[in-house]
């Protein structure tokens, strides 16, 4: 509320009462009361402005209605309406201090109104002056022992002034109004557990549980009190009783679970746990989190995986309708290799939620690597529709169109895609490389060039980019000492890699260093290369080329053996003549 409402008051009330101020003296913090006998007219005048106040605060508008009740005050100070209005007036703009100068003169006036020491005592709450509302509650029960609401008011204000054993004794004192009652129960427990009083708390669950003796929660409160203590018998015996009254209580066999367990009982644990995760009044996600445990453990431990499994299936029977079940299945499937099976579940997680973009992004690099190439390009366009920003999408779409030799599209949608990619220079590193693939597909050299130089400027030590460039280089016979600095480094980082062994053999080949090449191919050889028909034929050509020609047509022979499908494979070992 604007502090006008204060210059207002300065305004109306001043001038009256400062004129009186030298007659007679003031009572500090009320309204001066002390008024000779109002006129006819002061009257009407005063009936005028109390109704007009009244209006304006039926229609909202406080501000005018304050000041009708100013007015009020003005023309006789000795009645209490327009202060107890003016009172509520700044309650409603939160201005207390304000409200409790005018409730505090209103009470004054009529100290046996009800409703005047109610707001008086709640006014003093909102100010903080606990001790002041106590009194003030106390008084009104001692007229109006019965009042519900007045015991919880004076309850609340002990617990604001830190007197909690008192607050304890007023909803006491309600029980002989209204018996034993939960909320009284509830707030009684929880006061005594801020006391660490377990004792008392307990005294008043184990009343709960004669009043109501089918009713579950109070023996679930018990429950948690003696794990508190480490009684964890008697917290098994009140979960069994929840039990008996609610056989399917989710988080009792839940808990059950956890005890049997630490008691070595590991079946009886498990059993609990199966029928907690079958119950609908346990939370998926509280479930989901003890799966999320269960990978982790069974990583450890592989005995475990099977109840896991288990676990899986009761989840989805329990929750028909939700992707998490199908979502955690896939997680499992494909950490176990399975990766049919961690496609259907992911496939199916969408079924019921494709809001989520992880279980898309799965589904995607799951697909991706049962080469099911047309199925990545099918979902990553739906996924690219409700998730445009997310350049990994962008990505295995345009590296599975290169698979299926649609390099236009792969061409359009990766350069889409780099757009996306923010302060990931490995990623942006990937979206080049792929280009370079797809542009030397095309034979367009000079593109394929400048993506691959763009993707290694990103991502220096990539050595896939640096050995399909390098290679790609070779065959073009181009740049082929770039292409030897480049294949330096890639069998530096990874050494006993045929296919790159191979290349860097290939490039010296090029440049005419047979000797170099020579060595790196059986290096190639024997990191596994002969089992290679590209590698091996490699081999024959580079020892033709040292004069080597028996030695090279045995080569060829086990290439063509191997499988070799180059053009010129029969003609060299027909002709015994180098082909290329």
């Amino acid at each position: 509320m604007r502090r006008s409402i204060i210059f207002i008051l300065v305004i109306l009330l001043g001038f009256s009462f400062v004129a009186e101020a030298q007659k007679r003296p003031r009572t500090k913090g009320k309204v001066s009361t002390q008024k000779s006998q109002p006129s006819d007219r002061e009257k009407l005048n005063y009936e005028m402005a109390f109704f007009n106040g009244l209006r304006q605060k039926a229609l909202g508008n406080l501000e005018s209605a304050a000041e009708e009740f100013l007015k009020c005050i003005k023309l006789d100070g000795s009645k209490a309406a327009p202060m107890y209005e003016l009172a509520m007036i700044y309650c409603e703009f939160s201005q207390y201090s304000d409200a409790l100068f005018f409730i505090q003169s209103a009470s004054e006036i009529e100290q046996e109104n009800i409703w005047y020491q109610q707001l008086l005592a709640d006014v003093y709450v909102r100010n903080q002056k606990y001790k002041a509302a106590i009194i003030t509650y106390k008084k009104l029960l001692k007229e109006h022992p019965g009042n519900e609401e007045w015991h919880f008011q004076l309850a609340s204000a002990y617990l604001l002034d830190k007197q909690l054993r008192k607050a304890i004794e007023v909803y006491n004192d309600m029980e002989q109004y209204i018996g034993v009652d939960e909320m009284l129960i509830m707030q009684k427990h929880r006061i005594y557990l801020e006391l660490k009083d377990k004792k008392g708390a307990k005294t008043e669950l184990e009343k709960w549980t004669v009043s109501e003796p089918k009713n579950p929660k109070p023996y679930s409160l018990l429950a948690e009190i003696y794990l508190l203590e480490g009684n964890q018998k008697k917290a098994i015996e009140a979960l069994e009783r929840i039990l008996e009254i609610a056989p399917n209580n989710g988080k009792a066999h839940l808990t059950l679970s956890d005890l049997y367990r630490n008691n070595g009982e590991t079946k009886k644990a498990f059993n609990s746990l199966k029928i907690a995760f079958s119950s609908s009044g346990l939370s998926i996600d509280s479930k989901m989190r003890i799966l999320i445990t269960y990978y982790d453990i069974t990583q450890i431990d592989s005995t475990l995986k099977k109840d896991a499994f288990d676990l899986v299936e009761i989840l989805k029977e329990s929750h028909p309708n939700d992707a998490k079940p199908h979502t955690i299945a896939g997680d499992y499937h494909f950490r176990e290799g399975d990766l049919k099976a961690a496609k259907e579940a992911f496939e199916t997680a969408l079924q019921f939620d494709q809001s989520r973009f992880p279980i898309w992004q799965q589904l995607l690099i799951i697909c991706f690597d049962l080469k099911e190439y047309e199925l990545v390009a099918s979902h990553a366009q739906k996924a690219m529709e409700l998730f445009p920003s997310q350049p990994i999408t962008y990505l295995l779409s345009g590296m599975s169109y290169i698979q299926i030799k649609l390099y236009d599209n792969a061409i359009t949608v990766l350069n889409t895609g780099k757009i996306m990619v923010f302060g990931n220079n490995e990623l942006l590193a990937q979206f080049y490389s792929s280009l370079g693939d797809a542009y030397h597909a095309q034979k367009n050299h000079m593109m394929s060039d400048d993506s691959y130089d763009k993707s290694l400027e990103l991502s220096p030590l990539n050595t896939y980019v640096l050995n399909n460039y390098s290679y790609y280089l070779s065959l073009r016979k181009k740049n082929l000492d770039k292409a030897l600095e480049m294949m330096e480094v890639c069998v530096a980082l990874n050494p006993g890699i045929a296919s790159y062994e191979d290349t860097y053999a290939w490039v010296f080949y090029q440049k005419g260093q047979y000797d170099n090449a020579q060595e790196w191919l059986e290096r190639a050889l024997t990191s596994g290369g002969n089992q290679s028909a590209v590698i091996v034929e490699h081999y024959g050509d580079v020892l033709y080329q040292l004069g080597k020609v028996a030695r090279a047509v045995e080569q060829w022979k086990k290439a063509k053996e191997l499988g070799s499908e180059t053009p010129f494979i029969e003609q060299k070992i027909n002709e015994r003549k180098l082909y290329e």
